[in-house]
This record gives C-alpha cells, structure tokens and sequence, in this order.
C-alpha cells in the first residue's frame, strides 16, 4: 500500500511540476535580479531569458554574473565585457579581468601586468602593478616590488605601498598586517586601530570580527562589541547576526554577543524567508527566529530557501520542499540550485534543466528494498554546484561548492587533501599554497599558472584565483600531483577522487 502511495504522488508531481525547460544544459545557473540564467552547453557559455527563451546562444568560452551593467566574459583565452544580455562591448584583449567596481576594472596584459580600464575600455591606469584589486571607498589595493599600497581612480598613489600584506577597504577601514599582527587603516592611511590581532576580517555593517586568543567583534574605533569572546566566528555579520561556535557546537548571535540560536549544532546556516537550516547528529532541518524546530533533522543537506522552496539532499537524490517540509518535486536529481523567477536548476541524466517546483502532499520515502550507494573507504565524493565532501563514513560541508571555470574544476582544497591524509601551508606573503602529502609537495601561487610539483615545474590549465575571500585551486591537477586518481561524470556532474 505504502509504495502504491509514493506512486500516486510522483504521478500527482508529474502532472503539476512539469520541467519546464525542453532542452537541457552541460550547467545551469539560477536567475539573477535582472531575470537572466546563465547556461554552460559544449563548455560555451550562454543567456536564458524568465521565459527560458534563449536571449545568447551558447558562444562564449566564459560568461560572468552581470555586475554593475557588465558581464565578464572570455574567448579564445582573452578576458573582455558584455552588456547585461551577453552582447560583446569591450573585446577580449587580456589575460585577465575583475568586474567592474566604481567605474574601472582591474586588468592583466599579456606581460603579467595589472592596470584598469574604464567603462569604454579605455586603458586609464597603466598595467604597471603585480597584483590589483577592485576599487572600493574611492581605493583600490595594489601590489608593487613585493610590497602593497593604495590608489585612487586617477591613478595616484594616495598610501605608499609600505605594507607586507593588507586588504580592500570597506566602510573606511583597510585591515593591514604591521610586524605580526593586524590592525586597521583609514583612508588617509592613518593607523586608527593599533594592530593587535593574530587575525582580521573586513568591516561589514560596523563591524569586524577579530582574533587575539580567541574571537570577538570591535567597532570601527577598535572597541569590543562583546564582552564574551568565542571559539569561532562567522567573518562577518550579515543582517546583523553571526554564527559563533564555542566547545564544537554552533550558534546564532547578535552583535553584541547576545544569543539568537542556541549553540546546538554540528553546523549552521543563514536564516531566509524565516528559517534557519541547521544540522544535528540526525541530519539536516531547519528552525525559525525563536529557536523552533520546524522542519525535522532528517536530511543529508538542506539549503536556503528562495521563493518558498529549499533544495535539500534525502537518501534518494536531490529536491524541494516547501516552508512546512512538504516535498514539491521529486527527489531523484543528481543537484538543485536556488528558486528563481518560480524556475529551480536541476540536473539529470541527460544535463542540467530547470523544474518548477509545487508542493505534494507527503515526502515520497525510500523503500526498504532499494540499497544505499556506499563509497569505498579510499574514495572521496564532490559533486559541481553542491557544498559537499563526501567519504564512506562522513560528510563534511565546505564553504564553497566546486565550480567550473574556463571549462576547469576548482575549490577550496583544504577539505579534500586533509580527508586524503595531506595538509595545506598558505604563505600570505607569497600567495603561495603548499599541499604535502605521501612525500609529495605541490607548491602553487595565487594568479599564476606555473607549479612546482616535487621540486619540477609544470604548468597549470588555469591559475589558482581568489574569489569572494576564498582560495581556489585546479581540483584534477593538485590531486593527482599527490597521487590521487580522478574520475568525472559528466551527466551528473560528479567527481570521485580515488587515493
């Protein structure tokens, strides 16, 4: 009776939550604010329209989120601009590119050099500079012989490049590392917070989140916000609270050290649309503002929700669920991305496509007679899009999901060389990332495609790159360098390191 039932209701699904795509993708990214979708066919990037109507066929060989009216984007290995709609407005001419920010975008020649361009693609600040980052607060961090300063959108050095290491700034503070450790700059270079931190985070909402012996927040003066400190922090508030961790559980607090969830958790994440997904022993589920367990820890991932549906991952696949833990689509994909624009990216055997979830009645359950698949003991498991490591025994959750860039996997590969029995050294100074593992060192720099692995150069497919505070390295390349064999599934965009 029970199976009959499950029957019935994926029949129900069938019929209300039509995949709405007819065609399907290599990858498929969720709508952004103007109403685009990017998609990946034949490693050629492309634009889909709220109706999914094709706005760019599949053309370039890299197509960016649509920041400040421009898309980077890339052919024939040289980065450039497109419009909002993918339309070429500033020809591929450099190795590479940062978005837009204040007007101007950081770019690299062909010599290794770092300048800006403004909005017509005109050169305004010459390629002069090791590193550049984009403008923030009117500055932008640049890097020279070795040492870091700051420019203005005329190109003038406006604080000399005296620092060892030091960051972008954000609401008039810099953080910048003076003999050991961390303080903070204002605009006029002028040290307004004495450096005293073993480790320091960017200003966000007023706030910093700092680290001497442990974790607290200060103010943009430099005074604490809290009065107790903590084992862990999130690096930054967001909607005025953060995750804090203190003896191996986690937690929500408020800017003042105030508790907003109690510190119950394996792991946490962010509250949207008024849920909270949380782990526990038992899985995955989500609580409300108050604390309530609403939706039940039984998941073996659960994201955010968007539009009134969440992707979670059950024994039987990825899906959807309503605000009240209702299924709304099956459960059998291999990924789900985030709803919206009423449209949810999915991917299935024959690629990626896009459903429209609706809420069925009850969660469609394994049946007793279907076997888990289980990992063998020396395979690891990652997956495009999903913020996942999995082995045979655990699940860890990683800060960033592997992505496809220029038709190449990258992430953050602590998680995974640490779970193969190596260990990862980053040298800020360098920008230099060192994995050891079986007598094996790999040593890799931050932008640069040369590689030393076991004391041999080599060449990479693509750079190791920074994005959004993260450090992301070539997946194939650094694992097979430590002896590891990599398997790619390209209908489920799955990775299986075998070590």
């Amino acid at each position: 009776m029970k199976k009959l039932v499950v029957l019935l209701l994926l029949f129900i699904w069938m019929l209300g939550c039509p995949v709405a795509a007819e065609e399907s993708y290599d990858l498929a990214y969720a709508f952004d604010d103007l109403g685009y979708a990017r998609v990946v066919k034949d490693l050629k990037w492309g634009l889909l329209d709220a109706d999914l109507n094709t706005v760019l066929a599949p053309r370039w060989e890299y197509l960016g989120d649509a920041i400040y009216g421009f898309r980077l984007m890339a052919q024939g290995g040289l980065y450039g601009f497109a419009d909002t709609k993918g339309r070429q407005v500033i020809q591929p001419a450099y190795a590479q590119a940062e978005n837009f920010a204040e007007g101007l975008a950081a770019v690299k020649n062909s010599e290794g050099k770092w300048g800006y361009i403004d909005t017509n693609g005109t050169l305004t600040i010459p390629c002069l500079y090791d590193i550049a980052n984009s403008f923030s607060d009117g500055l932008a961090l640049v890097k020279l012989d070795g040492r870091y300063g700051y420019i203005d959108t005329d190109g003038n050095t406006v604080i000399d490049d005296d620092f060892v290491e030091a960051y972008p700034f954000f609401e008039g503070r810099a953080c910048v590392k003076i003999g050991e450790l961390y303080g903070y700059i204002d605009t006029n270079g002028d040290v307004v917070i004495d450096p005293q931190y073993t480790l320091a985070f960017d200003f966000s909402e007023g706030s910093a989140v700092v680290k001497d012996t442990l974790y607290q927040l200060i103010d943009t003066n430099g005074k604490p916000l809290m009065t107790s400190k903590w084992n862990s922090l999130s690096n930054q508030c967001y909607n005025g609270t953060l995750k804090a961790s203190k003896g191996g559980k986690w937690g929500l607090i408020d800017a003042s050290g105030n508790p907003v969830l109690p510190h119950n958790y394996l792991q946490i994440g962010d509250f949207s649309e008024g849920l909270c997904a949380v782990q526990t022993e038992e899985g995955w589920g989500y609580v409300n503002l108050a604390g309530e367990l609403i939706i039940p820890c039984r998941y073996a991932y659960a994201g955010p929700f968007s539009e009134g549906f969440a992707a979670v991952t059950t024994d039987d696949g990825c899906g959807y669920i309503d605000t009240q833990g209702q299924p709304a689509s099956d459960f059998t994909y291999a990924s789900c991305g985030q709803v919206t624009n009423g449209l949810a990216p999915v991917s299935t055997e024959e690629g990626f496509t896009y459903i429209i979830p609706q809420t069925l009645p009850e969660l469609p359950q394994q049946s007793d007679d279907e076997p888990d698949d289980v990992l063998p003991a020396d395979t690891l498991w990652l997956q495009i899009g999903t913020p996942l490591l999995k082995t045979a025994e655990e699940e860890t959750v990683l800060d960033v999901a592997p992505a496809i860039f220029d038709g190449h996997t990258l992430l953050p590969i602590r998680a995974v060389v640490e779970a193969i029995g190596g260990t990862v050294e980053w040298d800020a100074d360098s920008r230099a990332v060192t994995l050891r593992r079986n007598g094996h060192v790999v040593i890799l720099h931050i932008d640069e495609t040369a590689a030393f692995v076991d004391g041999r150069i080599s060449i990479l497919p693509i750079a190791p790159r920074i994005v959004d505070g993260r450090t992301l390295i070539p997946l194939r390349f650094a694992t097979e360098a430590l002896d590891c064999k990599v398997d790619w599934n390209a209908e489920t965009v799955e990775i299986l390191i075998h070590y």
